[in-house]
């Protein structure tokens, strides 16, 4: 068995640890609109913090009654037929993430740094489906570092976003045998909110949408205003680790 390591450090995507324009938008809007034939009111929407597939659901709910009744008639099907189409939708734009995504302040700096510490292993806890949190990462040069996509969490099912974080947790479980401390970075309040409500120590970073004040407001226990010194992040990490020994973690 793989040793276990001290701390998985888990990111969230977009707002976190990048920035990559409209195409997040358009994709999604097209796979809607694919799936039901009705066009995507992301006016009627807030996205930050959901999974593709609750923005699916979100979509579908801001339609005319009618209509989106005919589409919850349709359960999990729905469901299915968004993400699968939002996959697909990444496959053919994935290539137009180059000219437009760019990491936030810091980011390659304090995953090099992360990396770089003893008993660290990190991926993903994000609401994207699996193949655009790949084309994102690909596109900032950061799917080939150390930032593991093989023991991440996805936005491809139904629930909350918890379940991303629970995700993540099993399959480092199941690579290493028990939970490492796992520290979860994100943008959002419900970033917060799932990495607690899977047992995890919540890092809020105010580069998406939210405030500082809002992420101190759903309880996560470090707050910055941004990652471009690497050593706060690096700082909390050693504590963590510290605060949990390997040897316990899971338990």
């Amino acid at each position: 068995m793989t040793p276990t390591p001290r701390v998985a450090v888990c990111w969230d995507v977009d707002g976190t640890l990048l920035l990559g324009g409209t195409i997040g938008v358009e994709v999604l809007g097209a796979a809607f609109t694919q799936v039901t034939g009705h066009p995507a009111r992301f006016d009627a929407i807030r996205m930050g913090g959901h999974t593709d597939w609750l923005i699916g659901e979100a979509l579908r709910d801001a339609l005319d009654a009618e209509d989106a009744d005919a589409v919850t008639a349709r359960g999990d099907d729905f469901g299915h037929a968004m993400i699968a189409a939002v996959s697909e939708g990444w496959r053919r734009r994935a290539g137009d993430l180059p000219a437009v995504a760019h990491t936030l302040p810091g980011v390659p700096e304090t995953v090099a740094a992360l990396a770089a510490e003893p008993g660290v292993v990190q991926t993903l806890t994000t609401g994207n489906v699996r193949v655009g949190a790949t084309a994102k990462l690909s596109a900032v040069g950061l799917a080939d570092g150390p930032i593991d996509l093989g023991l991440g969490g996805y936005g491809e099912g139904p629930g909350l976003r918890v379940r991303v974080v629970e995700q993540a947790r099993d399959a480092l479980a199941a690579r290493f045998g028990r939970v490492p401390t796992m520290v979860v970075v994100g943008d959002t309040p419900r970033d917060v909110e799932a990495a607690h409500g899977a047992g995890a120590i919540a890092v809020g970073v105010a580069t998406g949408r939210s405030s500082v004040g809002e992420l101190r407001a759903a309880g996560a226990e470090h707050i910055f205003d941004d990652l471009a010194d690497p050593a706060r992040l690096v700082a909390v990490v050693r504590s963590a680790g510290e605060d949990r020994p390997a040897a316990e973690a899971g338990r």
